[in-house]
């Protein structure tokens, strides 16, 4: 009970956030106010809030880890807010929150209502091989979610840039360079971080049970992940990929990965 005031409220504080942020961007220049440390202390609280509703569904124990779709999603959403919040304090990025903070609230109040929210469903960690592989996945996933955000910003930027339809939304966001520079720095990051994951996870399944079960759906589509991101850096190398194009191909990889840590699981659930 605790647990679900405590993500609702870290998900409403959220929602007050991108409301700043979008009360910002529709305002000239000249009348916005310095919000971003009134947003770094508002997303201090639901950080907190969310850690500690966290620790109330015992996502570690003494027994191991209680991995489910719930615990999943709360942790992936945490470091998402982690680095989001770092971003504002270090670069400035206050414009990422007109759509990175409404995605991440909704995850919030989901989180208590999904399937296994409040079941036991224990992994184990009796390998540092499994924990790092898990770590690594949640991780990858978060950074990957930046990077998706990064891409909408660019689609809709480099439409209005086409259509010379600056409205005072498009005018708060970062420039279309910018917004390339840190997309593609988080495709090489999240691109790692897959790489380790699927290593990790292998090595695992083979130090535990002695084969690799390849065509396992979230080792293959973590892989056809991978596939796409690798595709993507060596393109934009090239400059053989256009915005456009490069955008989508992020958006595409974010949907596989969705759906290799969070979406075939979630039906499951559902259906079971």
């Amino acid at each position: 009970m605790i647990s679900t005031i405590l993500f609702s409220s870290a998900g409403l504080i959220t929602l007050l956030c991108a409301a700043i942020v979008w009360r910002d961007a529709s305002q000239s220049p000249s009348e916005r106010g310095n919000s971003a440390n009134t947003i770094v202390g508002l997303m201090a609280v639901t950080i907190a809030m969310n850690i500690w509703a966290i620790h109330l569904i015992e996502l570690v124990t003494s027994e191991g880890i209680n991995f489910t779709l719930a615990t999943g999603a709360a942790v992936s959403t945490l470091i998402v807010q982690c680095i989001y919040t770092f971003g504002v304090i270090r670069h400035g990025i206050k414009g990422l929150g007109l759509f990175l903070l409404p995605a991440t609230a909704i995850p919030l109040f989901l989180v208590p209502i999904l399937p296994e929210a409040h079941t036991p469903n224990w992994v184990h960690t009796t390998s540092l091989l499994e924990t790092s592989h898990l770590l690594l996945s949640l991780t990858s996933y978060a950074v990957l979610t930046l990077a998706a955000i990064h891409a909408l910003m660019q689609i809709l930027l480099d439409r209005a840039l086409k259509k010379k339809r600056m409205s005072k939304m498009i005018q708060a966001l970062p420039s279309l360079v910018s917004i390339e520079r840190h997309m593609m720095s988080q495709v090489k990051v999240s691109s790692i971080l897959i790489a380790l994951s699927i290593l990790t996870g292998l090595v695992w399944q083979w130090v535990e049970y002695h084969h690799f079960a390849i065509l396992n759906h979230k080792v293959l589509l973590a892989i056809f992940t991978l596939v796409v991101l690798i595709t993507l850096i060596i393109k934009r190398q090239r400059a053989s990929w256009p915005t456009r194009l490069a955008s989508r191909a992020v958006l595409t990889a974010y949907t596989l990965l969705l759906l290799a840590y969070f979406g075939v699981k979630l039906i499951t659930s559902w259906v079971n």
